[in-house]
C-alpha cells in the first residue's frame, strides 16, 4: 500500500510540474489565436486566464507533493547525494523557484498594469517556463542519479563546473527532453480540459475551435516524439533496467506495455481532435488517458529497478532500506 500510495503522488508530482512547468508556454499560442480580439472579454482570453491559474496552482501543489514524497519515502541514498551540493545550491534554487512563481503572479492575477504591455506579458510567460524546463529536470535527473549509485560522479563536491558536465551526459540529457515534451503535452491536455467546460461544442466560435485544435496538434506531435526520446532513454538507462522493462520482470513489462497500448490510444484520439471532434467526451476522455499513461510511466520507473525487485523477495530490514533508499533517489 505504501508504494502504491508513493506511486500515486509521484504521478501526481510530475503531471503537477509539467503543467507548471510548459503551462506559461500555452499563453504565447493561446494569445496568437487570440491577437485581434478584445483581451479578456471572449472565450480564448478566458481560456487563457484559466490556464495561467491553473499553473500557478500545479506549482504550488507540485512543491507540497514534491515535500511529501520526501517524507514518504526517506532514505540515506537521497541525503547522501544533496549532502555533495554546497550550500549555495539550495539557496540558488529556492531564488529560482520564487523567480518562475514571481514571474507566473502577475499573468494569473490579471494585473491591470500588463494591458496594453503584450511584450512584458509574454517575456514574463517565456522566462518563467524557460526557468523551470532549463534548471529543474536535468537536476533533478542528477540528484537521482546520484542516489542509487554515488560512484556514478567521482567529485565528493558537486560545483557548477561539475553539474554543467553532469548534465551533458546522455541518461540526462534524455531524462530532460523527456521531461519537456511532457510538460508541453500536459499543457495542452490542460487547455483541452479547459476548452470542453468552457461551451459546447455547438457553441464554440471560430477563435476557440482553432485554439483547440492547436492545442491537440501540439500534444499530438509532442506524443509522437516521445517515441524517439523514449528510445534514447531506453538505450541510455543501465542494462539490467532495460531487462526488467523488456521481460525481466512480468509486472514492470506488462505496465509498460499497458502505458504504450495508451499511448497509441491516445494518438488517435488527439488526431480526431485535430480533425474536428470537439465534443466534451472526447476532449476530457483524452485528458483521463495522459493521467493514467503518466500513472503507469511512474510505476514502470520505479519498478523497473532491478534492486528494489529484490528487496521485496527478500524482506529484510537491509533490503527494505535499500528500497526505500532507491526509490527516493529516482527523483
Amino acid at each position: 500500500m505504501t508504494e502504491l500510495f508513493a506511486t500515486l503522488i509521484l504521478a501526481i508530482h510530475l503531471a503537477a510540474m509539467n503543467l507548471a512547468s510548459a503551462g506559461p508556454l500555452c499563453f504565447l499560442w493561446l494569445r496568437w489565436d487570440n491577437r485581434l480580439a478584445d483581451d479578456s472579454q471572449n472565450q480564448v482570453g478566458r481560456l487563457r486566464l484559466q490556464m495561467f491559474r491553473w499553473s500557478v496552482a500545479a506549482y504550488l501543489l507540485g512543491m507540497v507533493l514534491g515535500v511529501l514524497l520526501w517524507l514518504v519515502l526517506p532514505g540515506d541514498g537521497l541525503a547522501q547525494a544533496l549532502a555533495r551540493f554546497p550550500s549555495r545550491a539550495f539557496g540558488f534554487a529556492a531564488a529560482e523557484l520564487l523567480f518562475s512563481l514571481v514571474c507566473m503572479l502577475p499573468l494569473a492575477l490579471d494585473w491591470r498594469f500588463l494591458q496594453g504591455r503584450s511584450w512584458l506579458s509574454k517575456l514574463l510567460a517565456v522566462m518563467s517556463a524557460t526557468n523551470l524546463l532549463y534548471h529543474f529536470p536535468p537536476l533533478m535527473a542528477i540528484v537521482g542519479q546520484l542516489a542509487s549509485n554515488p560512484h556514478w560522479a567521482k567529485e565528493p563536491v558537486l560545483d557548477r563546473s561539475v553539474l554543467l558536465n553532469l548534465m551533458a551526459q546522455w541518461h540526462v540529457l534524455a531524462l530532460s527532453c523527456h521531461f519537456v515534451l511532457a510538460s508541453v503535452t500536459v499543457a495542452a491536455m490542460a487547455t483541452l480540459w479547459l476548452a470542453s467546460q468552457a461551451n459546447s461544442a455547438a457553441e464554440m466560435n471560430a477563435k476557440m475551435q482553432k485554439s483547440i485544435r492547436h492545442a491537440g496538434l501540439v500534444a499530438l506531435l509532442t506524443t509522437l516524439l516521445q517515441i524517439p526520446v523514449g528510445v534514447w532513454l531506453l538505450a541510455s538507462t543501465p542494462a539490467a533496467t532495460r531487462t526488467a522493462l523488456m521481460g525481466g520482470s512480468l509486472v514492470t513489462s506488462l505496465i509498460f506495455v499497458v502505458a504504450m497500448t495508451g499511448t497509441l490510444i491516445l494518438l488517435q484520439r488527439l488526431a480526431s481532435i485535430v480533425l474536428g471532434d470537439f465534443g466534451e467526451s472526447t476532449l476530457r476522455g483524452a485528458c483521463w488517458l495522459v493521467l493514467v499513461i503518466i500513472f503507469l510511466m511512474a510505476a514502470t520507473l520505479r519498478w523497473s529497478r532491478p534492486d528494489k525487485s529484490k528487496s521485496i523477495k527478500a524482506k529484510s530490514p537491509a533490503a527494505v532500506s535499500v528500497v526505500v533508499d532507491s526509490a527516493a533517489g529516482r527523483f
